[in-house]
């Protein structure tokens, strides 16, 4: 049989179309100094021109055709994901460092599974701290990211400032849904471990009620939290104290063990670590040495008042000095010294015997009501100060205020020597310095009635006060002063 010679304008569009590949395979373009592109053809294997029809044929062509096609369309469908991020400039110093477990796109770190929505969560607590201090933020991310349990407490608290911030102005922690779901999970899970034996005295167990109890304090479930307390003093008592735990967990435990008593003046619940305030500040000023110097040879139970004087004046000295020097070392998320500075200061005056606790004759309840007029309002102070400069949340403050001005108004000082009437003035003057605005002279009878008795003026008066242990740290928030020096005496 006898082949004519190709006459290309007799060939069909589709011969032509196959012409040029096989052109292009025997004479094929220059090569390019790229990545190898052997998935840039597909060789089809034909023995006639009518194979090329064939539908075996057909599909390997449009397979290798559509390939990039389906590739880019891939590449341009959006994922499930979505994460809104900001990027810090290179030059920028970075000065705090988020610790990688906290990025919300490496699953990697975190202790369990998580779904999107926890992601997110801790997405946002991540770049909240753009805009919100939250003190020891990162500090407990590292501790609750260590266990699947503590993790749920923390979504809780990001679920809760979340809705806080979406719903600033209609707001309610019960109708917080999201949040109380985490919370509860958390819950029962805990209560699920404190079934085992070996779980139930674990650092895990331990770090997930500290969160617990931290949300407590914040939302001010004062009964839930004395139930997690309790319940972790007895898991320490089990476990025989708090060695084999990381320091953070122990300097959590004490701290929000006071920062919860002190809101209702209740005696701390936790067993103390070995070697707590060992180092307690041997410093009293000479008019504090003077006034006690007395009492406490009369009377030994005032020696716990000196010791509390000498925590408040390392307290005041500290401050005073870092605000002159503008080292404000404690606004750092992941500073300290806030439960270094007020932790043994308030454990000390919360353990310290009340009135009734202490064998005494009648004679010794104007001197009882003193004492303990002195150390609620150096608890007030503490409170005031960690409000004030610290910047720290104290719900404390009005339930001692309430509670020392109900006091004052039934001490008995009729009987009182010059130490205890200038004590006495000194709790008034201070009371009067933490009192709002609108009741900001309640006291102001009362201490011109001791100026009276003490044979004094309205300025020797004020730099008795200032000599005994001066606030004056607090000025720049409480304006009492300046009515006091304009009153009469």
């Amino acid at each position: 049989m006898h082949w004519a010679p190709f006459r290309f304008p007799l060939l069909s569009l589709f011969e032509l179309f196959w012409l040029a590949i096989l052109i292009n395979l025997v004479h094929p373009p220059p090569m390019k100094l790229s990545p190898p592109a052997e998935d840039d053809f597909v060789f089809v294997n034909v023995s006639r021109p009518d194979e090329f029809k064939a539908a075996s044929t057909q599909r390997t062509i449009r397979r290798h055709v559509m390939r990039d096609i389906g590739r880019s369309r891939r590449r341009t469908r959006p994922g499930q994901r979505t994460w809104s991020v900001t990027l810090r400039a290179p030059s920028d110093p970075v000065t705090e460092h988020i610790p990688v477990s906290i990025d919300p796109c490496n699953t990697t770190f975190y202790p369990g599974p998580m779904s999107d929505r926890a992601l997110q969560l801790m997405h946002f607590m991540t770049t909240d701290r753009d805009y919100v201090f939250r003190p020891f933020r990162t500090v407990w991310f590292s501790m609750a990211l260590t266990d699947a349990t503590a993790v749920l407490v923390a979504l809780a608290n990001a679920a809760m400032f979340l809705d806080q911030r979406l719903r600033a102005q209609t707001y309610r922690y019960e109708t917080s849904a999201e949040c109380l779901s985490y919370y509860g999970q958390c819950v029962r899970q805990v209560t699920h471990r404190l079934a085992d034996t070996h779980e139930s005295l674990s650092q895990g167990v331990i770090t997930a009620i500290l969160g617990l109890t931290c949300h407590d304090l914040y939302v001010g479930t004062l009964d839930r939290w004395k139930i997690h307390i309790s319940g972790l003093g007895r898991i320490i008592h089990l476990r025989g104290g708090y060695r084999g735990l990381d320091d953070s967990i122990t300097r959590f435990a004490i701290w929000l063990d006071v920062a919860g008593s002190v809101m209702d003046d209740s005696r701390p619940r936790l067993p103390t670590p070995p070697g707590f305030a060992s180092q307690v500040p041997k410093f009293l000023s000479s008019t504090q040495r003077k006034l006690l110097g007395d009492l406490i040879a009369k009377h030994d139970y005032y020696s716990d008042i000196a010791t509390a004087f000498c925590y408040a004046n390392f307290l005041v000295q500290y401050t005073d000095g870092s605000l002159f020097r503008s080292e404000t070392a404690w606004l750092n998320e992941d500073n300290l010294t806030v439960i270094e500075l007020f932790g043994p200061a308030t454990h000390f005056l919360l353990s310290m015997s009340r009135p009734t606790e202490i064998n005494s004759s009648a004679t010794d309840i104007p001197l009882l009501q003193l004492r303990e007029a002195l150390r609620l309002v150096l608890l007030l102070f503490l409170g005031t100060l960690k409000q004030a400069v610290f910047l720290f949340t104290a719900h404390e403050c009005e339930y001692l205020w309430c509670k020392l001005s109900t006091l004052i108004s039934q001490i008995e000082k009729a009987n009182y020597d010059d130490s205890c009437l200038k004590l006495y003035l000194w709790v008034l003057v201070t009371m009067s310095r933490f009192s709002r605005s609108i009741q900001s002279s309640m006291y102001l009878d009362d201490i011109s009635a001791v100026l009276n008795l003490l044979g004094m003026g309205r300025k020797e008066g004020l730099d008795l006060v200032q000599s005994i242990l001066s606030i004056d740290i607090l000025d720049g928030y409480l304006h009492f002063l300046p009515s006091l020096e304009t009153s009469g005496s």
